[in-house]
């Protein structure tokens, strides 16, 4: 962790070095984003962890259901042992050790398909971002946009988080989770 961010550090300062030199041929104007703000505090981004806890919760509903009727039938297993013989209470037991199975394997299947379908959401939210502040430093002739992580010290002023969040807001409020 140290390591990254010593890194990130060094990129910074080379960066920052490279386009101080470049400054004495032509102005180069730099913005700055929080895409962590972002990320938090858009509609769309919003609307996603929405979904996803409502999944989530759909998911422990589901999961405590299944658990109690595995819990009955075990039960029924247990009170049924000294009743059958001992070759149907092993294919009992086989059959009821199969539907827990099949169970845990259901579960980490939904469990997949949310993430293969919230990483794909966020991707797009991703690209979202880049795009408006795409537009916003064409609109504004900015040359360089990096992102808040990478500075250490810098003019609030070249801050375009709150207009990145505006503009994302208006182009994209909802996102859709897709999950299979």
């Amino acid at each position: 962790m140290n390591t990254e961010k010593f890194l990130r550090f060094t990129l910074t300062i080379f960066a920052l070095l490279i386009f101080s030199s470049l400054q004495a041929n032509a102005e180069v104007s730099i913005a700055v984003v929080d895409i962590h703000q972002i990320l938090s505090e858009s509609k769309a981004a919003k609307s996603v962890k929405e979904q996803v806890k409502s999944k989530r919760e759909s998911f422990v509903k589901e999961v405590k259901s299944a658990e109690d009727v595995l819990r009955k039938e075990q039960k029924k297993l247990e009170e049924a042992k000294d009743k059958v013989s001992k070759e149907e209470l092993m294919s009992q037991f086989r059959s009821f050790e199969e539907r827990r199975l099949e169970a845990r394997k259901n579960l980490q299947e939904k469990q997949k398909n949310l993430d293969q379908a919230y990483n794909k959401v966020m991707a797009d939210l991703s690209k979202s971002i880049f795009e408006v502040c795409q537009k916003i430093a064409d609109e504004k002739k900015i040359d360089l946009v990096i992102t808040k992580d990478n500075i250490i010290v810098g003019n609030k002023a070249l801050d375009i988080t709150a207009e990145v969040l505006a503009n994302l807001d208006k182009t994209l409020p909802k996102l859709a989770l897709d999950v299979k």
